[in-house]
């Protein structure tokens, strides 16, 4: 009987292990990959880019961790903020640091101050999820400073978070099949300002596309993946 037990687990372990690093990122997988996102305004006239890198890959046990760095760029082309931030694929479940969803262009006036960002992990679901799936919240604080004083803290509230359908989608960078998210969206600064959002993920890539919404449902801006190199 014993004999048998051992048997058994050996037959399983591989198996085991296999679905313990499986997992399907919806980032790039190969170091030193690059890919932009482009900005739109409601009218389609473009408003900035962000330029990523995957510059690490580390796999350790049961875990995936892929560093990147984006930087993004006004509608001249000048750079206006920089961040590094994580992913990770956890026993083959995948997540972000919600710092991914910083929008640089929103700190284009505090370039030249201190930044700092409190950031929660913020959940992919994989391409096999149902739609109607409700997902969890996200949060992010961003607070700015000078000279070591605080000036003002501004946090993001990601709530309602839900798999809207599955959809094949054509972007200048190529056509991907995608999982698409519904979230609201609370930014909470002096006064509470209100929206809604809706964003196309393609594995081994990330973020394709994404569209935001006023409180009464009216497109504010778009962006859309433009450039994507994962050689």
């Amino acid at each position: 009987m014993k004999l048998l037990s051992t048997i058994f687990a050996l037959l399983l372990a591989p198996a085991l292990c296999f679905s313990q690093i499986d997992c399907k990122p919806y980032v790039p997988t190969k170091k030193g990959a690059t890919w932009e996102i482009t900005n739109y305004s409601q009218k389609g006239k473009q408003t900035g880019k962000i330029a990523y890198e995957l510059i690490d890959k580390v796999e350790d046990g049961n875990t995936i961790t892929f560093t990147i760095k984006n930087v993004t760029y006004d509608d001249k082309g000048k750079e206006i903020f920089s961040n590094t931030y994580n992913a990770k694929c956890v026993d083959g479940e995948f997540e972000f640091d919600m710092a991914y969803k910083m929008n640089g262009e929103s700190l284009k006036a505090y370039q030249n101050m201190d930044v700092e960002i409190d950031a929660s992990e913020f959940e992919i679901p994989s391409m096999d999820a149902s739609p109607g799936t409700i997902l969890d919240d996200g949060t992010l604080e961003v607070g700015i400073g000078a000279d070591g004083a605080s000036m003002f803290k501004m946090t993001i509230f990601i709530t309602d978070r839900k798999i809207e359908a599955k959809e094949n989608i054509t972007t200048p960078a190529g056509s991907f099949d995608c999982i698409v998210l519904s979230q609201n969206v609370t930014t909470k600064m002096i006064v509470n300002v209100k929206g809604s959002s809706k964003e196309w993920y393609a594995e081994n890539v990330g973020l394709v596309r994404s569209e935001s919404y006023n409180k009464k449902g009216k497109l504010m801006g778009y962006s859309e993946l433009t450039m994507f190199n994962n050689q």
